[in-house]
């Protein structure tokens, strides 16, 4: 597969999307976004790949939109925006999934973002629908919207509180400010703060693990889970969660697990 704005790689069950625009700071594109999706569905659809890792080439993880396209939006001479086209594979997902943006959250494949530097913007919302966050020290994240006459975006409103809590989530949002790795750490914003020189080797050891340790079925039910439940309540969560769990006691992977631990070997899932 060809791109000219991001770089794909696959490699011992991991899939690497890169955006790789380092001379505009990776600002976000329709290109870019068009081709972070057609590489993320199709590690999504390899029954080789386990996890996917999103991160940005030289020093910024994404400085969100391309100011160009600002630019025309605030001009007036912005053209009218190409309809992505349909995917059958989401189909059958959740209308909350169904968007520009919030898609990854139904992948069945986790997405670890590995946060390399400066993340705002559309940047900072592409990462709310991310499942893991790692964060380098040279990170900076933040909304920043109110501070170019604008206000928050693409379910941003409704994910932020859920991901850092109400007041944080309020202060980020109206304040425009960014917050740097440590404070994003502290405020559940990013799981893990580590040097910029060990980042892609933590968010690999991440996404191997899950690759190489985990079923993929049992790893799709989770993250189903726990997502499906933000828009139910406790009682709804129980009953899935209890279905989901007999499903899995009758899947191959539960059997192979089972054995693999009595053999005290590794496990052999195939996701079935």
């Amino acid at each position: 597969m060809n791109f000219d704005e991001i770089i794909y790689d696959k490699k011992d069950r991991v899939a690497t999307v890169t955006m790789n625009r380092p001379e505009k700071m990776n600002a976000w594109t329709p290109k870019m976004g068009a081709e972070m999706r057609t590489a993320m569905m199709d590690a999504e659809r390899d029954p080789e790949i386990g996890a996917i890792i999103v991160t940005g080439a030289g020093r910024a993880y994404c400085a969100g939109a391309d100011m160009g396209s600002l630019s025309n939006i605030a001009s007036g001479n912005a053209t009218a925006r190409t309809p992505e086209k349909p995917d059958p594979w989401m189909n059958d997902k959740r209308s909350d999934y169904q968007t520009s943006y919030s898609w990854p959250m139904a992948l069945n494949t986790p997405v670890i973002g590995a946060i390399n530097g400066a993340c705002v913007g559309l940047g900072f919302t592409t990462c709310l629908y991310q499942d893991i966050r790692i964060a380098s020290e040279n990170a900076r994240m933040g909304l920043i919207f109110v501070q170019r006459g604008l206000a928050i975006e693409h379910g941003s409103s409704w994910m932020l509180p859920r991901i850092v809590g109400l007041a944080n989530a309020v202060e980020l949002a109206i304040t425009g400010r960014l917050v740097d790795a440590n404070e994003a750490l502290e405020m559940g914003l990013v799981n893990r703060v580590v040097p910029q020189d060990k980042l892609m080797a933590t968010a690999r050891e991440i996404a191997s693990g899950i690759a190489n340790k985990c079923s993929p079925l049992g790893v799709a039910q989770a993250k189903k889970m726990i997502y499906q439940h933000l828009f139910t309540d406790l009682a709804t969560g129980i009953r899935d969660d209890d279905a989901s769990m007999e499903m899995m006691t009758r899947s191959n992977d539960f059997k192979e697990g089972v054995k693999a631990f009595v053999e005290k070997r590794a496990p052999k899932f195939t996701g079935k």
